[in-house]
């Protein structure tokens, strides 16, 4: 939520900053608009004369000689060039040129001074912009605060009873498990178990155990790996299951939570028989 009120603020921010700005330009291009208006092209001095003021003139006695004058050279005729002297030969005059170029300063100024067509469509796109912006943050924080304070679903779950006459067998586990038979030569351990599904759990207790899990009657392997020191693997077991462990005296076995008693001597490697009791097993 903190998230977008900040949203919410830097929008407002910009599009303060924004329609000031456009204001500012706005109150700009009328005062300017007005000076032009006030000035008057007709009052206005024209600019001082490029050419010299005469002196004025002085009369002349009729007696007195006047001073020949030069006759002026007459023109002379290129042969090479073509001369016209006729406007009926000269090409078309161009109307809207002519028009062009009958438009005297003022229209200059007021040509100048008018407003551009785009930039009253500029401010208005900027203006819906900022109106757009605004309002899809406030969309955005609605969404936000309410998906927020909205009240979560609770979940219920629905447990049907099929029958009252139905009971429920609690297997006893013991607090630890004995061999009940064991094999120097073959170097196995074999242990009853209370329930046909079990979990038998693997510690390297006193440093790393190589161990081997295998269920079912033919012995399919379940598990093959190392068990580090501190560390733990657990698998869950159906009816007869073997466990091998490399090193014995690394391991401590659990089953169902009760530990399981090493035979001694400890042999190694060492294989744990764990087969269900037949009230369990049917």
């Amino acid at each position: 939520m903190t998230l977008a009120i900040k949203i919410v603020l830097a929008i407002v921010i910009v599009a303060a900053l924004a329609v000031s700005v456009l204001r500012m330009r706005k109150l700009r291009r009328d005062e300017q608009r007005q000076r032009f208006q006030r000035v008057d092209r007709r009052l206005l001095a024209p600019p001082p004369s490029p050419y010299t003021p005469s002196k004025g003139f002085r009369l002349l006695d009729s007696e007195v000689p006047l001073a020949a004058r030069p006759e002026p050279p007459r023109p002379r005729l290129e042969p090479e060039h073509e001369y016209v002297f006729s406007e009926a030969q000269l090409p078309p005059i161009d109307e809207s040129a002519l028009a062009a170029a009958r438009h005297d300063a003022r229209w200059a100024l007021s040509r100048s001074a008018h407003r551009s067509p785009f930039s009253g469509s500029g401010s208005r796109v900027g203006v819906i912009l900022i109106v757009a912006i605004l309002i899809i943050g406030s969309i955005g924080y609605y969404v936000q605060h309410h998906h927020s304070h909205a009240p979560k679903s609770a979940t219920t779950t629905t447990t049907t009873v099929a029958s009252s006459s139905t009971t429920t067998t609690t297997v006893a586990w013991p607090s630890s498990f004995t061999a009940t038979a064991t094999s120097a030569s073959a170097k196995t351990a074999s242990y009853s178990v209370p329930a046909n599904k079990y979990r038998v759990t693997v510690s390297g207790a006193a440093g790393a155990v190589w161990t081997v899990y295998r269920m079912g009657p033919n012995n399919t392997l379940e598990y093959q790996g190392t068990v580090a020191q501190g560390q733990s693997y657990s698998l869950a077991m159906t009816g007869v299951s073997q466990i091998t462990l490399g090193s014995p005296r690394n391991a401590t076995v659990t089953v169902g939570g009760s530990s399981v008693n090493f035979p001694t001597p400890l042999s190694a490697p060492l294989t744990l028989i764990f087969t269900p009791s037949t009230s369990a097993a049917g």
